[in-house]
């Protein structure tokens, strides 16, 4: 299969957290059906992938297919917060809605995985990948969890179009097409997003974070912009969205703190904005995520 033929069916994308309670899953060798995407938030561990270890930190993203074997190793009184994607790169088996749990490997047999990709002008994706600091896509990562769990009208669809571009921006950073890891711009863009997801509940404006950097605020964003795509004020509105959409989804929360808590100061404000990015009130989102 070459890479522009995907068409993925996204079975699931939810928020996780593990810890070493979750004797099921930790320490032990594990394999899953269709495949898997994972982004780190939060939290301490490693992953072991076909014998390969890696330690994991807020903003890695591990990819790979079905039938992989990995096993997650957390230590005591730590956990790991991440989001979750499981797909296959077609739609052959959208039949199947029902989420794979992953199981042990000795209970796993090959007939058990759904698809045998084969890529031919990527070969990196028939094996896993890690791409360790990868938190400029963590916005995308939260648009899927949103479709997801929004559904609605063509979701199936643009949860396709989503991951495939996730996946192909992954590709591309991976073999260095898409941007150099060397470049001051790819670097500057990175640390001010990573500015953003710490500090987006403070009051901070695309002027106080040019300012945090010593640029010149039109500076910074035109260099922000050419990288990312978006506006400094664009990724800080998105951002701070997403964030309310978790809160409202996981919690019981009143709306006018959640406002406060991801750094609107004004409530008709923050009702606006959402309804504008969603096209929802929070409060009509909260009752259609239930």
């Amino acid at each position: 299969m070459l890479l522009r033929e995907i068409n993925p069916f996204v079975r699931q994308a939810i928020n996780c957290s593990i810890s070493s309670n979750a004797k099921y899953d930790v320490f032990n060798e594990l394999q899953s059906a269709d495949c898997r995407l994972f982004y780190m938030i939060s939290g301490e561990g490693s992953m072991v992938i076909e014998g390969h270890k890696y330690d994991l930190n807020s903003g890695d993203c591990i990819l790979f297919q079905s039938g992989t074997k990995y096993i997650w190793q957390i230590n005591e009184q730590h956990e790991l917060n991440y989001i979750s994607i499981n797909f296959d790169y077609t739609h052959n088996f959208y039949s199947i809605k029902k989420p794979f749990h992953p199981v042990h490997s000795n209970m796993f047999s090959p007939e058990d995985i759904l698809e045998n990709i084969t890529f031919y002008d990527c070969p990196a994706l028939n094996n896993h990948i890690v791409l360790p600091a990868s938190n400029s896509y963590e916005s995308k990562f939260r648009r899927i969890v949103t479709e997801y769990y929004l559904g609605g009208d063509f979701s199936d669809e643009l949860l396709s179009s989503l991951l495939k571009s996730l996946v192909i921006s992954i590709v591309r950073e991976l073999n260095g097409n898409d941007k150099n890891p060397l470049s001051n711009n790819f670097e500057l863009t990175r640390k001010i997003m990573q500015y953003i997801q710490n500090n987006y509940a403070q009051e901070i404006s695309y002027e106080s974070i040019a300012k945090s950097f010593h640029l010149n605020p039109i500076y910074a964003n035109r260099v922000f912009k050419k990288i990312s795509g978006v506006s400094l004020y664009s990724f800080l509105i998105n951002y701070r969205i997403d964030m309310a959409m978790e809160l409202l989804r996981s919690t019981n929360i009143e709306v006018k703190e959640i406002a406060f808590m991801v750094g609107f100061s004004d409530l008709p404000h923050f009702i606006k904005t959402f309804k504008k990015h969603t096209g929802k009130t929070p409060s009509k989102y909260r009752n259609s995520s239930e």
